[in-house]
C-alpha cells in the first residue's frame, strides 16, 4: 500500500526473511526473486480465473507480462536495519515470498525445538520437510523422505514414492509442477515462472533440494526448478548442497 511513497515498520522476523532472500538472489544466478510479485500476481490471476473457468482459460497477454517484469529489481527493496523499515521505491513494486517463506519458517521452528531441547523429531509443510536426529524406533537410524512421483497423483498419500531419501539434521524441499497449474488448450501451466522467460520452465517436472538450512533449501530448489541442468549442477556444486533433478 505504501509502495513508492514511503517506509514500512515491519517485524524483525519479516525483515530477515526479506534479507535472507535478497541476499540469496545475489549469491546465486537470480533465477528466484522474491521482487518478481507483480509478474506473478499476472499469471496468479489468469490462473485463478483458468481454474474456475476452464472453457475460457487463457495465457496472459505477453505484453501485460513485460510490463510487470519491469518492476522485478530487487533494487527497488529498501532495507533499513537501524529503523526497521521497508521501502518499495516503485509504486508497482509487489514482493512475492512464496519460494522462500515456508522454508526458512521451518528453519525457525527446528531451532526452537532444539532449543527447548527436542532432539529427535520431523517437520513437514508442504514440500518441506526437516529433520533433527534419528526416529526414536530403536530400528532406524535415519529418517527416510519419500520424493513425490510427477506423474502420479499428489493427493493420494499411499501412492509409492519414485525415490526415498535417507538423511538426518538436514532438509529437504521439493518444487514441482504437478500440483499449482492450469490448463490452457491441451496444455498444462504451472506456477514456477522463469524470469527471463516469463514463462513457466520447462526444464524439469520437479527438483529436490537438500542441504541442512530449510530456508537456504526452499529457495535452491525453486532456483534450480528454473535453471538448465548443467548450470544448475555447477551452482549446486559451488554451493556445497545436494539436489536430486
Amino acid at each position: 500500500m505504501n509502495a513508492g511513497i514511503s517506509p514500512v515498520r515491519v517485524l524483525p522476523e519479516l525483515l530477515d526473511l526479506i534479507s535472507f532472500a535478497k541476499d540469496w538472489y545475489y549469491k546465486t544466478n537470480g533465477k528466484c526473486n522474491i521482487a518478481m510479485g507483480t509478474l506473478l500476481g499476472v499469471w496468479h490471476q489468469y490462473r485463478k480465473a483458468g481454474i474456475s473457468d476452464p472453457e475460457n482459460a487463457q495465457l496472459p497477454p505477453e505484453d501485460i507480462l513485460k510490463v510487470a517484469a519491469i518492476f522485478s529489481d530487487p533494487e527497488y527493496i529498501l532495507i533499513d536495519r537501524q529503523n526497521q523499515t521497508l521501502y518499495l521505491s516503485h509504486r508497482s513494486v509487489q514482493l512475492d515470498l512464496g519460494a522462500v517463506a515456508k522454508g526458512y519458517a521451518s528453519e525457525i521452528v527446528a531451532k526452537e525445538l532444539q532449543a527447548k531441547g527436542f532432539t529427535s523429531f520431523i517437520i513437514s509443510s508442504g514440500g518441506n520437510v526437516r529433520v533433527v536426529g534419528k526416529p526414536l524406533d530403536g530400528i532406524r537410524n535415519k529418517w527416510g523422505v519419500g520424493i513425490q512421483n510427477p506423474e502420479g497423483n499428489p493427493n493420494e498419500s499411499e501412492e509409492a514414492s519414485i525415490d526415498v531419501i535417507y538423511c538426518t539434521d538436514t532438509s529437504v524441499v521439493t518444487s514441482g509442477d504437478y500440483q499449482r497449474y492450469y490448463i490452457v488448450g491441451n496444455e498444462k501451466y504451472h506456477h514456477l515462472i522463469d524470469p527471463e522467460t516469463l514463462m513457466p520452465a520447462s526444464h524439469f517436472r520437479s527438483v529436490s533440494v537438500v542441504t541442512p538450512d530449510s530456508g537456504v533449501a526452499d529457495f535452491m530448489s525453486t532456483t534450480l526448478f528454473l535453471t538448465p541442468y548443467e548450470e544448475g549442477k555447477r551452482l549446486a556444486e559451488k554451493l556445497e548442497i545436494e539436489a536430486f533433478w
